[in-house]
């Protein structure tokens, strides 16, 4: 039987978004993006509508909590039907049969059509509000007549007591240890027992507490008075702690809390967890820690719906690129289309930078390390600008072939160059030619001449007398590349392609430029 899970969430006027729709696969979803660009503001979103966030918060903190463009708009044009709302929409998997499902069920959402699901919505109250149109003309929001509100699709008012699912938030981004701990420690309590089991232990605990307090037998403080134990301050699931070996769960380093908290929360026979949102798990983790976590992670993926945010590139490859939910411009953008050969290839390729390809602006693909130390300069040489103020990314695909990079991103808008060699293969050069033509933000660069087959040729052969005065060798040694003798200074280049690099990147001189280096960022810059 599939799990229950959240199929779709949709936000409107809240925080960073002025409206978005990401729609969520049933087992892993890995969120990306750049910062500020609205991860967080997307699982917090989530809790807003399951944890009830807000519902007894001061007024004041709605300024920050309206979207900025909607604010602006209202400013531009004060009016109360201008004034700035959220309305944030859950939609869930549930099963028909389960308790409590069809108060879950109904048309109260977007598309007026039959679907589980809840509502959080937060806008002016007109009714109580009355009489306040000349203020708001004149600019003012009041906040303080705003009402919120939760709804289930079936128009019935939903109280966080009645989930429809067991959902867990893992936040190791924050600092608020205190609170964080005593929200996962009083949901997993919740989730990991039955009713009956909790009363029992909550009844126990109470009776037991009172005996103990007795047993002290502190003096009465007055004739009539003495201290006892208030009940309603006797809660168990606010003294709960997790231990593991006798040591409590908080007492341990963070990156050793973040790994014990996961895979508590992943062991569904024991927490009952449906849905496991987790943000940032490589805060404060080792690689081999981070490595540990994620196989945990990718071993119980089928058990529960598990979404994660991460700036992290291993984790967003070795938890499949099918999975990973790009975030950008207010819109999600999700990957499952690549090809599945693709992902395992990026699974199986750890020393990859898919997620910074994902991330840029504009990028130029390149084979390795001597063209990332020289083209920020060359870039520089021939715009006049710097790879930073043009927000252009280099990136060594380390012997990776280009295409299975160019496969993740050429259906979206991002423009990419390749600057690639030759080989000496015609027929290279001729699919380079085609490949262009078919496509519009990708294109490929090498050399038409085969002579200049690789870059340090290329660059020879444009620089000659340059380099022959800038190169040191050896007299009389060979520097034979692969057993071929390409002179002595052309043969240390290939065989030292770093430290020429590096050479080439601190000397004084101007080089020319070979011409596919050329047109690569002449066409990038159109």
């Amino acid at each position: 039987m599939e799990n229950n899970f959240i199929r779709r969430l949709y936000i409107r006027g809240y925080k960073k978004f002025t409206e978005i729709t990401i729609e969520f696969n049933p087992h892993m979803n890995i969120l990306v993006g750049e910062n500020e660009v609205g991860k967080s503001t997307i699982l917090e979103a989530i809790k807003v509508v399951f944890n009830q966030q807000y519902r007894n918060m001061d007024k004041a903190v709605l300024i920050e909590l309206f979207n900025i463009q909607n604010m602006e708009n209202f400013h531009n044009e004060p009016c109360v039907e201008n004034l700035p709302q959220i309305y944030i929409e859950v939609e869930l998997e549930l099963n028909y049969q389960e308790k409590d499902s069809e108060y879950f069920y109904g048309e109260n959402n977007i598309f007026k059509k039959p679907l589980f699901g809840i509502s959080f919505e937060c806008k002016f109250d007109e009714e109580l509000g009355v009489g306040l149109d000349s203020n708001i003309n004149e600019g003012k929001i009041p906040y303080e007549y705003y009402s919120t509100k939760w709804t289930t699709f079936a128009g019935l008012p939903y109280n966080r007591i009645k989930r429809p699912l067991n959902y867990l938030n893992i936040d190791t981004s924050t600092n608020d240890s205190e609170n964080s701990f005593n929200y996962y420690n009083r949901t997993l309590f919740s989730t990991s027992y039955n009713d009956s089991t909790k009363m029992m232990a909550k009844n126990i605990f109470r009776e037991e507490i009172k005996d103990a307090f007795s047993n002290i037998n502190l003096p009465n403080i007055g004739d009539k008075r003495c201290f006892g134990i208030n009940d309603k301050k006797v809660v168990l699931e606010s003294i709960l702690s997790v231990y593991e070996d006798s040591i409590a769960l908080e007492n341990m380093g963070k990156g050793m809390e973040s790994l014990i908290k996961t895979q508590i929360a992943l062991d569904r026979s024991k927490s009952q967890l449906d849905v496991i949102v987790i943000e940032e798990p490589e805060n404060h983790l080792c690689t081999s820690n981070l490595r540990k976590m994620i196989k945990g992670i990718s071993d119980k993926k089928a058990d529960s719906q598990i979404i994660i945010a991460t700036h992290n590139n291993l984790i967003a490859s070795q938890l499949n690129l099918n999975n990973v939910l790009w975030i950008a411009d207010e819109c999600s953008k999700s990957l499952k289309d690549v090809k599945e050969d693709v992902a395992d290839f990026f699974v199986k390729a750890e020393n990859n930078n898919f997620l910074q390809l994902l991330l840029s602006k504009k990028a130029i693909l390149v084979e390795g390390a001597t063209e990332c130390l020289l083209l920020p300069k060359i870039y520089t040489l021939l715009t006049k600008r710097t790879i930073e103020d043009d927000e252009v990314t280099i990136i060594s695909c380390n012997g990776i072939s280009y295409k299975h990079y160019l496969d993740i991103v050429i259906n979206t808008d991002k423009k990419i160059a390749v600057i690639t060699d030759n080989d000496k293969d015609k027929e290279k050069i001729d699919d380079m030619h085609k490949f262009n033509k078919e496509n519009t933000l990708c294109n490929i660069f090498m050399a038409d001449n085969i002579d200049d087959w690789t870059w340090e040729v290329a660059f020879y052969s444009a620089n000659k007398k340059l380099l022959d005065s800038l190169i040191t060798v050896q007299k009389n040694a060979k520097y034979l590349f692969h057993g071929v003798d390409y002179g002595q200074v052309l043969g240390k280049m290939l065989n030292n392609k770093v430290d020429t690099a590096y050479k080439m990147l601190t000397a004084e001189n101007d080089f020319e430029i070979p011409k596919y280096i050329k047109d690569a960022l002449e066409w990038l810059n159109k």
